[in-house]
């Protein structure tokens, strides 16, 4: 009884678990996949789905650009009003959240997954925020000087959204399959 019962728990913990018989084919190797009629493909970083049409897309675009231009510039403004508080320090990475969230937000409508959404939002405001404290000193320059950042760095994903996804997709399953 032991015996049958340890040959149960081999054949249910092996590779062949499912046929508990002890035929040939429970102990198949399983490495050479079997054919399938219809194979549903997963995309690594999502499918592009856009949820506007493409000219309500580009608004939502430019309104998330000056969002974020504004975020980024009230950040600065603060900064230098506050400095030396706790604000100006750490309090800042709420308004550049939130011009992050802002340009993901008109992205995700754009078409682009969740995921690369937020990548690519990061990745836009990477440069201006690299540059944010070495601007002019005046406003207007500032301001102008930041909405081309953002604006040049968002085109390319707000124009072609669907490019985009397809690229990312591509290099996804390059590195990961």
């Amino acid at each position: 009884m032991l015996l049958r019962r340890l040959r149960l728990l081999e054949g249910a913990l092996d590779t062949g678990g499912a046929d508990q018989g002890g035929s040939e084919r429970s102990h198949e190797s399983r490495i050479v996949p079997q054919p399938v009629l219809f194979r549903h493909t997963v995309e690594p970083l999502g499918s592009f789905a856009r949820m506007v049409e493409p000219g309500a897309g580009l608004a939502l675009g430019a309104l998330a650009v000056l969002a974020a231009t504004a975020l980024l510039e009230l950040s600065r403004t603060l900064a230098e009003t506050y400095r030396g508080r706790w604000f100006a320090g750490n309090g800042r990475d709420v308004f550049h959240a939130g011009a992050a969230l802002a340009l993901a937000a008109a992205l995700l409508a754009n078409g682009l997954p969740p995921a690369l959404a937020a990548l690519v939002s990061a990745t836009v405001l990477m440069l201006p925020l690299l540059f944010l404290d070495s601007l002019p000193a005046r406003r207007q320059p500032r301001a102008a000087m930041l909405f081309a950042l953002v604006g040049l760095a968002a085109a390319p994903p707000l124009l072609e959204p669907l490019s985009i996804v397809d690229a990312a997709n591509a290099v996804a399953r390059l590195l990961f399959y």
